[in-house]
């Protein structure tokens, strides 16, 4: 995530993962993603409404469908995490 970028608050549908892989709306859908880095100011993440900082390289959140989230990166270096997306 560059600096400046902004990911509001929203709710993940994974419509999209849904669809690839043939899953109907009881599917338990979880989404994690894993902090490659310290965190760095100006470096952010909102959780139902709680806000996420100060994290390790390695340290990771996770959410279920449907889940309220933003990310927002107002700092001055780039914001590096990796995505999984999978069903429990």
């Amino acid at each position: 995530m560059t600096p400046g970028s902004v990911l509001p608050t929203h709710q993940d549908t994974y419509a999209r993962y849904r669809l690839i892989h043939g899953l109907d709306n009881s599917a338990n859908i979880v989404r994690i993603i894993v902090y490659l880095e310290p965190w760095q100011s100006g470096h952010y993440t909102e959780m139902n409404g709680h806000p996420v900082t100060g994290w390790q390289a390695g340290d990771w959140v996770c959410w279920h469908n449907d889940f309220p989230h933003l990310a927002a990166n107002i700092g001055v270096t780039d914001r590096y995490t990796l995505q999984l997306t999978g069903t429990l």
